[in-house]
Formats: structure tokens, sequence, C-alpha cells
């Protein structure tokens, strides 16, 4: 599930690209209070993610931006809109809003049958840990073989591939009910296809007073909805985000093709727009 949140600018403001530890902050103080807080700053995934203010580009006061917020918990959702409707104000940093709607929204992959492609938003993040590096025989980037090697285009995409299997497993473990196998229990694979758009480095508050350089990477993933449950494993990427940090707003993805058992790829986009 999703919630929309439209955006007015208050005054005109440079676009920051580092914006992500203040606008997981915004999101946080909207949940202030709620049963939710307690898992702030704990290990687990919260299942939310996060979309950047988009459309990029420096903001003129009067502006219009949106921004998604992602999660399979609706009851977090409904906090957080319940919040920023009693408290419009959404400042990010130095960019300053006001929240003048918010809506739900109920995307979906398809039905069996229907192919489809998904897009990430905002990059990536993969972390390749020792069981990973071993595998493939990748050298780690520190000394302490605790610590994650960043997914780089040298490492091939197997381990990309098995490495947000993995995480997708985690958030699966977490909430999806037992009874249905996550995407690590079945033998096929998540996406067909797996077109690297780029890679870049980013430097990041992870929290206040620490920032790290991180790797990411934007890509384009190809589908084919097997069964209810590889639709479920989808759904979950697109409500969790896929890769780590999610709840700084990396691994947000989108639908940006979709078509229908019976129609053809025309068909399918032009309907989806």
């Amino acid at each position: 599930m999703r919630v929309m949140l439209d955006l007015h600018g208050e005054r005109d403001a440079e676009y920051k690209t580092n914006y992500h530890h203040k606008l997981r902050g915004r999101i946080w103080q909207a949940l202030d209070g709620s049963k939710y807080d307690a898992e702030h700053g704990n290990d687990e995934p919260l299942g939310l993610a996060f979309s950047n203010i988009f459309p990029w580009g420096d903001i003129d006061e009067g502006d219009s931006r949106n921004l998604l917020v992602a999660s399979p918990r609706e009851g977090m959702l409904a906090t957080l809109a319940e919040n920023v409707q009693a408290n419009p104000e959404f400042n990010v940093g130095d960019m300053p809003f006001t929240v003048t709607d918010i809506r739900s929204l109920d995307v979906d992959v398809g039905e069996p049958g229907t192919r489809g492609v998904l897009e990430t938003a905002t990059g990536v993040i993969v972390s390749l840990y020792d069981h990973h590096r071993k595998e493939y025989g990748i050298a780690a980037d520190h000394q302490d073989s605790q610590d994650p090697t960043y997914w780089r285009p040298k490492h091939t995409v197997e381990p990309f591939r098995d490495a947000i299997t993995d995480n997708l497993q985690t958030k699966h473990n977490q909430f999806a009910p037992d009874y249905i196998p996550g995407p690590t229990d079945v033998d096929d694979p998540l996406f067909d296809g797996y077109d690297l758009i780029k890679t870049y480095s980013l430097p990041v508050t992870v929290t206040e007073g620490v920032e790290l350089d991180v790797v990411l990477s934007k890509w384009r993933f190809e589908y084919t909805v097997r069964d209810d449950t590889h639709r479920r494993h989808l759904n979950l990427a697109l409500n969790t985000g896929l890769g780590g940090r999610n709840a700084l707003g990396f691994g947000f993805i989108n639908i940006v093709e979709r078509t229908k058992p019976g129609e053809t790829e025309l068909e399918g986009q032009n309907a989806f727009a």
C-alpha cells in the first residue's frame, strides 16, 4: 500500500541531494508517540520505504511537488496520514513544504500472466556479506569480514540478484503470513531481467553526526507474474523497497510498464498511463 502526499513549496529553495536523513526525520516525527515509535533506531526492517520529493529540481515558491510513502503495514501509513493532516507543515531540512492533500494508492504488479517493468526511483544499496563474497570469490573492502562490501558492476549481476532476494526474504519473514513461501523458498528468480541504468556513490547521513559514503545503483527489472506467490513477492518489494536502508529512502521502486494477459504491450502501456 502507498500514500501520495501533495506538497506546496513555501519558498524558493535549492533541491538538496542529501535530503534522506531530514526526510526520514519528518516521517518519524509523524510517527512520534504512536505504537511504531519504539521501532525507531532498531535493526529490524521497518516495512517503510519512500520516494524522493519529485519532480526533481530546485524549488520555486508555490511549486507543486509529491512524495510517495509505501509500507505493507496499513496502520503505519494511516498514522502518518492522520498526523500530516493535523500538522501539514512538512519541512525537509532547508526545503519547506505544506501538505495540501494525501491519498491512498493501491499499487499491484498484476494477476498471474501479467508482464511488466519495475524501475528504481531511488538508488538501491546492496551490501554483500561474507557468505555472498565467499560464494562469488569477491574480496572484502574491509579487514573485518563482518563489514559489508557494496555491490559494484565488477561483481556481476548474480551476487546482486542473490543479495536483494535474501534481503526480501528477511522482510517476508517479518511481514508475510507464515504459510506463504518466501522468495528464497522457491526455485524461480524474482525478476526475468536486470538492466543496470547507472552506479554512483553518495555521502549519506545515517544518523546525526554519522556519514557514510555508499554505493548505489539504479535498475529496470523485467517481470512476468508466475503465480499468486510470486505476485506477493513482487508486491512486497513495492511496499518495502529493495536492498538496504529503505527507511532512509533507498530502493524505492515503481511500476513503469504493465501488460495484462491477452493485451499487447501498446495496449498495456496505454491502459497503465
